[in-house]
């Protein structure tokens, strides 16, 4: 739509909610309970670029049930590159392929609580033990992400490296995501870095300008966000780096344009999040 000669993007204004506010627009539906996986992060949601393409090429095959070389498969990037984003798509697309799979997202913070919380009662910490085991083990696919933060948890580690090892042999499809590659992963043994390298390992890296404004203009349609082309020029000139920071800018920039009742201008733009003139 063109309003006074400036391209807009049609928003719907969010309406109030039984205490009488605005509720913080977002563009993803909640966690699936049974997998973990954002159902709104799949391949159709994720914006392909020269920084990125190569890994969702790679993990569409993975995903498709085509890509047992790539077995087990790892990315890596920045903060707010897409690593989530595709290890969740993966997760989605599988099951719209087959919808038997046993599919489990889970980052490695609660992999560790979970191993943690099974271990907290000695008197029936062998039951809870083999019930984190059958959790994990007996899945089709493995989403984990963030495995950097296991570094130096021993017991954590061992524990990955057997239910690793079980998916592994029983040729279960297994996709990890971490910050660094595998082979600059701090406080992992070497024989788990090795099996981690065994498969294929795919990096993310920064976006270009054009992705960026792509990936803004999809999150504003997602929204129903009203915002002039300056405005997503302008945030995408801003955030250059990290698209979960620059998604967040426009989330706050909404969120006040709604509940002030002002329109998401490049004046306003700057105003709210102090960028100069």
């Amino acid at each position: 739509m063109r309003q006074n000669g400036k391209e807009l993007v049609t928003m719907t204004t969010a309406p109030m909610n039984q205490h009488g506010s605005v509720p913080a627009p977002h563009p993803w539906s909640p966690m699936d309970p049974e997998t973990h996986l954002n159902k709104n992060a799949t391949f159709d949601t994720f914006v392909p670029g020269d920084s990125n393409r190569f890994a969702r090429t790679v993990a569409l095959a993975v995903a498709e049930g085509s890509g047992q070389d790539f077995n087990p498969l790892c990315i890596y990037g920045g903060s707010g590159l897409g690593k989530t984003h595709l290890l969740n798509a993966i997760g989605n697309y599988a099951l719209v392929k087959d919808p038997t799979l046993k599919v489990r997202y889970v980052t490695s913070e609660e992999f560790t609580n979970e191993f943690i919380d099974a271990l907290q009662n000695p008197s029936q910490s062998q039951g809870r033990i083999a019930e984190f085991n059958r959790r994990y083990r007996q899945v089709d696919v493995l989403l984990i992400d963030d495995i950097q933060f296991l570094g130096g948890k021993e017991a954590t580690l061992e524990q990955f490296f057997h239910t690793f090892n079980s998916l592994y042999q029983a040729s279960k499809r297994i996709v990890i995501a971490s910050d660094v590659a595998p082979k600059n992963l701090k406080g992992f043994q070497q024989s788990l870095i090795a099996r981690l390298q065994s498969g294929i390992v795919v990096g993310l890296n920064a976006p270009s300008l054009e992705t960026r404004t792509a990936i803004l203009r999809m999150t504003a349609t997602m929204h129903g966000y009203d915002i002039p082309a300056e405005t997503i020029d302008l945030l995408v000139e801003q955030y250059p780096d990290d698209i979960r920071t620059l998604k967040g800018a426009l989330t706050r920039l909404a969120v006040i344009a709604t509940l002030t009742g002002q329109s998401m201008t490049a004046r306003f733009t700057k105003r709210e999040l102090g960028i100069m003139a």
